[in-house]
C-alpha cells in the first residue's frame, strides 16, 4: 500500500477476508475488513456470523453489526472517524461506492483489487498444502467418473457420482459445476451436464474441481466409450503432446502468453489452431480461475493450470459431423524453475500477509 500511495485497503470480498483473517464465511455473505498502514484490523459481520467471526478470525477486532444496522455504512463511518485520505479496495459496487463518498467525502477511493491479488499468487506452505488435498479429492472424483462412465447412463448421473465421490471424502463442495458433456456435446468448451444419454464410440469429457478449506482444484479427462478410432487416438495424443510441451515451458518469470504459445503452435502444426479458442490456463487457489497466465509472468511459489484443446466444433472435410473436444487440465506449483509439489518456506502466517499488503 505504501508503494501504492495509500494509508489503507478496504476488503469486501469473503474469500479475501478469508485470506487475511482465516474466517472463511458462506460465499455470500456480506462482510467489511480495514487494513490500516498503522494500528489494527477491524472485522465487521452481522449478529448471524459474530459469533465463530469471533472464535475464527486470527489479528483483527470483530465487530458486531446489529438487525436493522448497514454493515458497509458502519464500516464508512470507521473510516471516517479515522480520517483516512486514500483508501484502495477490492470490489464494490456503484451504490456502495456512492455510499462510502457521501459519508467519506475527503476520502480518495481506488480500486485496487490486483495488490491482493499478487499477494495471492504467491502460495504459502499451508496454501499449497490446501490445494494438494484439493487436488487429491478431485482424482477420487475423475476415479468415480471413469468407474460410472458407460453407454446407456445419463451425463447428470455421471456428474452426480463424481461429487458425490469428493463430498464423502472431505470435499466442502464442488470448485465449479461438475462437467460431463458426452457425444457432439463434448465440443462445447463449457459442456454442462444434461440428460443426454451416453453411447458407445463416443468421447465424454469430465471437468470438475473439489474445495478444501476454501482452495480448489480444477482437472479435466477425456475418455471414450469403448474401442477408440484411429481419429480419436490421433486428436487425443496431439493434445496430450501439447499440454507436456507447455508443461517443459513453464519457469519462473517466463511469460505466461509465452507457454500458451508453445502449446498452441503444436496444436496449429497439426491443423486444429483454428479450434483451440480458449487460453491455456489460469491461476488457482480461492478461486478456481484467478489471474490467467497470458496476462502476466508467471512466478515462484505460483499454482497455475494447463489445459489443451482441440476440439470446439470442428468440422473435418470428410467428416459431416462435429468433431468432439479433447482436452485435459491439471494444476502445477511452480517453485525455483521446477515443476513439484512440495517446498519449504516460512510458516504461514497471516500477519505477514498483511506486512505484504501494506508493502505493496
Amino acid at each position: 500500500m505504501t508503494n501504492a500511495k495509500l494509508d489503507g485497503y478496504i476488503v469486501l470480498n469473503p474469500k479475501n477476508v478469508y485470506y487475511f483473517t482465516g474466517f472463511k464465511d458462506i460465499s455470500n455473505a456480506t462482510l467489511g475488513l480495514i487494513i490500516p498502514i498503522e494500528d489494527e484490523l477491524h472485522l465487521w459481520t452481522y449478529s448471524l456470523s459474530y459469533t465463530i467471526a469471533k472464535e475464527e478470525a486470527k489479528n483483527c477486532v470483530v465487530n458486531k453489526v446489529k438487525s436493522g444496522e448497514k454493515l458497509h455504512q458502519k464500516v464508512a463511518e470507521k473510516i471516517k472517524d479515522v480520517g483516512f485520505t486514500a483508501l484502495g479496495f477490492d470490489k464494490m459496487s456503484a451504490n456502495e461506492y456512492i455510499m462510502f463518498s457521501e459519508i467519506s467525502p475527503n476520502v480518495d477511493l481506488s480500486p485496487k483489487s490486483d495488490l491482493v491479488l499478487s499477494l495471492r499468487s504467491v502460495k504459502s506452505r499451508e496454501e499449497i498444502k490446501m490445494i494438494k488435498e484439493a487436488a487429491k479429492l478431485a482424482d477420487i472424483g475423475v476415479e468415480r467418473g471413469m468407474e460410472a462412465v458407460k453407454s446407456g447412463i445419463h451425463e447428470y448421473e455421471v456428474a452426480a457420482e463424481i461429487e458425490y465421490a469428493m463430498r464423502r471424502n472431505g470435499s466442502e463442495g464442488v470448485a465449479f459445476e461438475t462437467l460431463v458433456a458426452s457425444g457432439p456435446r463434448s465440443a462445447f468448451p463449457h459442456g454442462v451436464s444434461t440428460s443426454r444419454i451416453i453411447k458407445n464410440g463416443e468421447f465424454v469429457v469430465m471437468d470438475l474441481g473439489a474445495t478444501y478449506q476454501g482452495y480448489r482444484s480444477d482437472i479435466t479427462r477425456t475418455l471414450i466409450v469403448g474401442q477408440p478410432s484411429d481419429k480419436q487416438k490421433k486428436i487425443f495424443e496431439i493434445v496430450l503432446k501439447a499440454q507436456e510441451i507447455a508443461f517443459q515451458k513453464i519457469r519462473s518469470g517466463v511469460s505466461g502468453r509465452d507457454v500458451d504459445a508453445a502449446g498452441r503452435e503444436f496444436i496449429e502444426k497439426n491443423g486444429y489452431g483454428d479450434n483451440f479458442i480458449h487460453g491455456l490456463g489460469h491461476g488457482v487457489g480461492l478461486d478456481v480461475h484467478v489471474a490467467a497466465p497470458a496476462e502476466r509472468a508467471v512466478i515462484d511459489h505460483d499454482v497455475v493450470s494447463v489445459s489443451a484443446d482441440c476440439g470446439d466444433a470442428v468440422r473435418l472435410p470428410s467428416a459431416p459431423f462435429l468433431l468432439p473436444r479433447v482436452t485435459r487440465s491439471d494444476s502445477n506449483m511452480l517453485c525455483q524453475n521446477v515443476m513439484r509439489l512440495d517446498y519449504e518456506r516460512a510458516p504461514d502466517d497471516r500477519d505477514a500477509r498483511r506486512r505484504g499488503c501494506l508493502a505493496c
